[in-house]
């Protein structure tokens, strides 16, 4: 198979992915030989001390609500031995958001794409400000987490599992025309999702007061569908990985060190480049010099086409992140030139209905030297701050360059 066709074959592949939210399960339970594994963001990290803050606040947050230390410097010092196995939760179709880490005890929300099967999985969203996955691991965080991971998570996937699935699809084209771009702003997307799944969480009869907070936290968190997109997202890419040739780009994401990304025709090869550089705007008494390194795998949603791609959709997070409407209408407006396609369902009311750019090649990264914009949370370098701000930047050339390098190499 040529390239064209190869890119032809993943082009179908991710424009005919069906994504539904099927369940709610524990990471042990969906995802074999997770182990007693923690499961980060980005490409693999070398050792403990690649952590980034944000990374270390999680782990030791985490390490603690296992009972695995008795105390948040014990934890630390369990992970500095090499006692804690560290693996890229998008190895095994699992995302990672920000510092954030999945445990086989995890609640994870459990993603299918109903064309070919291949399922996705990403952990409960706890909402903006001091949250584990932004290093904040105080009493308080994870009294909260405690609940979401257990009351909270058992409810929704009664509900999830009554409804027989939420087309997420569906609700992110429509979010798309109320103002989301499907990354950083989630506001249309939850909404539309507890609009979806609230009349299940009342049948799921799990009692009056645990049922209000349940529906009482969806509504008062903007960002609930985030994790939802994530595993979307990988469940439409995953389907189109593994095609001999293709230079199509089915993960994009982040470690707090480097950059990483996978091509199709490279499977699960890794290809990395140095952390690129940020641009944000920062909450009052917040600078760049209290940022910690971005990580994540939340860019996945711009690797499927959505997010800083789609930004144009969502004129009032340009601002959020430091930048202006019409400069977020010529980045998106820029994406077209790296991407092989355009999106059929999701389109774009600010570009006359627009499909949102699909399926990024490499091989056009590299030629015309444009790289792929991503949008970001910023988070404090001190782990237990929390977040401290919002941004955007771009996925570095070299990763994309070394891809067409390693395809090159394997050609027969």
């Amino acid at each position: 198979m040529n390239v064209d066709a190869a890119n032809a074959e993943a082009l179908h592949r991710i424009a005919s992915a069906q994504a539904f939210l099927v369940d709610v399960r524990p990471a042990g339970e969906v995802i074999p030989g997770i182990g007693e594994a923690l499961l980060h963001a980005g490409p693999p990290l070398t050792n403990w001390a690649e952590a980034c803050g944000a990374l270390r606040g999680a782990i030791a947050g985490t390490l603690l609500q296992l009972g695995k230390a008795s105390s948040l410097t014990a934890a630390e010092a369990a992970a500095a031995s090499g006692a804690i196995e560290l693996r890229p939760a998008n190895d095994v179709n699992a995302l990672a958001t920000y510092g954030g880490v999945i445990n086989a005890r995890t609640p994870l929300l459990v993603v299918e794409n109903r064309e070919s099967g291949v399922r996705a999985f990403a952990a409960l969203n706890e909402g903006r400000g001091r949250a584990l996955r932004y290093g904040a691991n105080d009493a308080n965080t994870l009294a909260r987490l405690a609940w979401l991971e257990g009351e909270f998570a058992e409810l929704l996937g009664s509900a999830v599992r009554l409804c027989k699935g939420v087309d997420l699809f569906a609700l992110l084209a429509q979010a798309l025309h109320m103002g989301d771009d499907g990354h950083s702003r989630q506001k249309a997307a939850s909404a539309l999702f507890l609009n979806a799944i609230a009349a299940f969480i009342v049948e799921a009869d799990f009692g009056k007061e645990q049922t209000t907070r349940g529906l009482r936290f969806i509504a008062q968190n903007e960002i609930f569908f985030l994790p939802m997109t994530m595993a979307a997202a990988k469940c439409a890419l995953a389907s189109a990985a593994h095609i001999p040739g293709s230079t199509v780009v089915t993960c994009m994401c982040v470690n707090g060190v480097r950059f990483g990304v996978k091509v199709s025709g490279l499977g699960d090869r890794w290809c990395t480049a140095p952390l690129p550089t940020i641009h944000g705007r920062y909450f009052e008494n917040y600078g760049p010099d209290d940022a910690n390194p971005v990580i994540g795998d939340s860019e996945i949603a711009e690797a499927f086409g959505l997010g800083a791609f789609a930004m144009a959709a969502a004129p009032a997070l340009s601002r959020y992140v430091g930048g202006t409407p019409e400069e977020a209408k010529r980045l998106s407006e820029q994406m077209y030139s790296i991407t092989l396609a355009e999106h059929q369902r999701f389109t774009i009311p600010a570009l006359g209905f627009r499909g949102a750019p699909l399926a990024i090649d490499a091989r056009l990264v590299v030629k015309r030297g444009i790289e792929p914009i991503f949008n970001t949370g910023i988070a404090h370098r001190e782990p237990g701050v929390g977040q401290i701000g919002a941004g955007f930047g771009h996925a570095p050339r070299a990763c994309f360059e070394t891809a067409l390098e390693a395809l090159s190499n394997a050609a027969p």
